[in-house]
């Protein structure tokens, strides 16, 4: 019981907005460790091997966080997916210019200027556009079987294995894949990249 002479301490409550925020970022750090292993499987069907997956897992968290205050709980797995499928796209595009295994230091040769008219690289990149968009149009299974024999260089065994699928199956794969990239992009395109 009070007394008439003596006063009760007031404790000041924390402000509504600092509790909202940091259960907002509970939230949102329950909601990445959550969606981290579905996410991964994911991009496991759409990548050429299981670091690919796994750092575009990890990009696309990163993006999302961009959109934590922004969108609601509610959207966040949906913007993930969305986000993870661009990233992985991205990936292809970078492995289908970039042909690492490909590259030969060019320090001391001699080499001849060998440069292609603007309307000659004009023609180039929009037959690598076309192909890129055929590509990705694909079905998923056929597209990671392509990638991983044209870009990566698998041998059918190798890439039945990587895919848990037998050699019949990514032979299955291919012709579906270069029937589909020849009819929609030509003979000679499906085939020079």
């Amino acid at each position: 019981m009070e007394s008439k002479g003596e006063s009760v301490p007031i404790v000041p409550l924390p402000e509504a907005s600092a509790v909202d925020e940091r259960a907002h970022a509970h939230s949102f750090d329950a909601f990445i460790r959550g969606q981290f292993r579905g996410l991964l499987q994911f991009l496991r069907a759409r990548t050429a091997s299981e670091q690919d997956a796994e750092d575009a897992a990890q990009e696309s968290m990163t993006k999302l966080l961009r959109y934590r205050e922004s969108e609601p709980p509610s959207a966040w797995r949906q913007l993930l997916y969305r986000i993870a499928v661009n990233v992985a796209n991205d990936q292809f595009r970078v492995a289908l210019t970039h042909h690492a295994k490909e590259h030969v230091p060019l320090d001391g040769l001699d080499i001849a200027a060998t440069e292609q008219s603007p309307e000659q690289r004009a023609v180039y990149e929009q037959q690598v556009t076309q192909l890129t968009r055929a590509i990705l149009e694909l079905p998923p299974k056929c597209q990671r079987v392509y990638l991983l024999k044209r870009v990566h260089d698998l041998s059918h065994a190798q890439i039945a294995k990587r895919c848990d699928i037998s050699v019949k199956m990514v032979e299955k794969h291919l012709a579906t894949a270069l029937a589909q990239l020849r009819r929609k992009v030509g003979e000679s395109s499906a085939d020079t990249f």
